[in-house]
Formats: structure tokens, sequence, C-alpha cells
């Protein structure tokens, strides 16, 4: 058999065995549900479930989006501290545990997915207010936004650092950035709310966009295949070398 033969037979070969084993991969790795509309851009909310007072805004809104043409907003005087725990799937009397006071009524979006260990769910998230510039004591009612996921915990309240808003409301934190590293592969489910705390006369609301879970599992399987392809042009080079 000539040498030309040998190292076309060698290609074969480890073209053959690369495909065999992505397919394989392929055929065992599970499905991975990434965030459905996390960026809002169906113009609704759609892959999204909600509770209280929802809306999809655009940049005529004053603030935002951060990417695309549309983000979600958020605004308290809607429902209950129970209707909002009972719809995030939270104990009793959470909301309150946070130490900013009994929270009266807000609004949530929640959403579930499934992602593997190590992948990362981000949003973008600007927390707007009215308690500053018309409450004698905002820190009395102490407003904030929170987010669910594995664990309940604050996003912002009325003692942060404020900016005068061009919303209809008068103050916003401007654009912050959440993340949260995914610690075991399993289903989750992310929920995003804000309350009001003590009165309900004052107004706080909570812009969200760009909601994502990443590297996205596509990329994962793209990465994969780039990796095992390479090393079948690595045996290959390496077997015409010897040849």
């Amino acid at each position: 058999m000539s040498t030309s033969t040998l190292v076309k037979l060698s290609a074969f070969a480890a073209s053959f065995v690369s495909m065999v084993g992505f397919s394989t991969v392929l055929s065992v790795e599970p499905s991975y549900a990434s965030i459905v509309n996390g960026g809002f851009e169906t113009g609704n909310f759609d892959g999204w479930e909600t509770l209280g007072d929802t809306s999809i805004e655009t940049a005529a809104f004053g603030s935002g989006p951060t990417e695309g043409d549309f983000q979600a907003l958020l605004r308290t005087s809607s429902s209950n501290e129970f209707q909002l725990e009972d719809f995030l799937g939270l104990s009793s009397g959470s909301l309150a545990s946070l130490g900013n006071g009994n929270a009266t009524d807000g609004s949530a979006i929640k959403q579930t997915f499934t992602a593997k260990a190590g992948q990362v769910v981000k949003f973008d998230w600007n927390f707007l207010t009215d308690e500053l510039d018309f409450d004698d004591d905002p820190l009395s009612f102490n407003d904030f936004a929170f987010v669910s996921l594995t664990s309940l915990s604050e996003l912002g309240d009325t003692s942060l650092s404020f900016m005068n808003s061009l919303t209809p409301f008068s103050d916003e934190t401007g654009f912050e950035k959440f993340s949260y590293i995914i610690p075991t592969t399993g289903t989750y489910t992310l929920g995003i709310g804000v309350t009001d705390v003590g009165n309900r006369i004052f107004e706080s609301g909570l812009l969200v966009d760009k909601v994502a879970v990443t590297p996205e599992p596509a990329s994962i399987l793209g990465l994969l295949a780039v990796s095992v392809l390479g090393a079948g042009s690595a045996f290959k080079r390496k077997q015409q070398h010897k040849a």
C-alpha cells in the first residue's frame, strides 16, 4: 500500500472518529433552555409570567433600554406582599425579612429555565423612586427591588445614590448589573420584583433589560465541536508528517 493511500486512510479514520465522538456528545447532551425573550424584544412579556403593574417601555420612557428597543418596567402599588411571595414561591415573611420593613405592595416577573453548572445569569436593572423628593423620611419607607434565584436578595433601595431622572419618576440609580453563577446543573426560576415599604403614596419602579444565561448552550456545543474537530485535524497533520 502506498504512502499516499495510508495518509488518506488515516485522515478518513481521524475524521470518522471525530464525527462519531461529536455525535455521541450531542446524543447524550441534555436539552438546556435559555432565557426566552430576555431583552423583551418581542415588545411584550412572551416567555415570562407577570404579576402586578408591569409594562414594556422604549427609550421614550426616559431611561434605557441598555440593548435593543425594549425593556421591562415594574411598578409598585399593585399586588400585596403575600401575593408576591406566593407568585415567586417564597415563604411567608420572606420580603419583610430583607430588613427594609413590611412590604405593602409591588410587582414581579418570573421565568423558569434549565442551566448547567458554571453558567451565569445576568441582567441590567435600574431602580426608580419618588420617595426621595416627596417623602420627609424616605428611609422610613425604604422601597426596594429584589431578585429571587435559589435565594432572595435585594437589588437596590432608597438608601442608594440616585440621580435626577428623565422618567416619570423623580430619581433613578442608573443601570446596574446583576450576575449569579449557577452552582449545579438543574432547573431554576428567576424572579425579579419591586415593592413599596410602609406607605402606598409614593411609587417606586424597576427597569429590567438584557436578561440572559451565558454562555448560551449552543455556544458551549459550538466550542466543543471546534475542539473535537480540531483534535481530528491535529491527528491528520501528525500522520502526514510521519508519512
